[in-house]
């Protein structure tokens, strides 16, 4: 008696085709002088305290006529997309902050 001992294997191809993301990022701007800055927490260590030192530099070197700060509550959520539309409006760029 024979038996057959290959087994049959289904090869999948994993690429898939680029994402095209649904919006356009805004326009750079020309300079930073004087700007309404956005500021993002993302509410993990050291986080905070990087983007005070980072809004002071940058408040030095450029001028900030004005500071918009949201902290998220929790790195693993996004931002409501609220704020990131009040920012928007609001603030001429914004910054994510990162920390750990």
């Amino acid at each position: 008696m024979v038996v057959e001992t290959r087994q049959r294997y289904v090869l999948v191809d994993p690429t898939t085709l680029p994402m095209v993301p649904e919006f356009q990022g805004a326009p750079r701007l020309a300079d930073l002088n004087n700007k309404r800055v956005g500021v993002i927490d993302d509410s993990k260590v050291n986080a905070k305290e990087y983007l005070e030192q980072l809004t002071d530099l940058l408040d030095q070197r450029f001028g900030i006529t004005s500071i918009k700060y949201h902290a998220k509550p929790s790195a693993s959520k996004p931002a409501d997309p609220a704020v990131v539309a009040e920012m928007a409006k609001e603030c001429d760029y914004v910054i994510v902050g990162v920390g750990d």
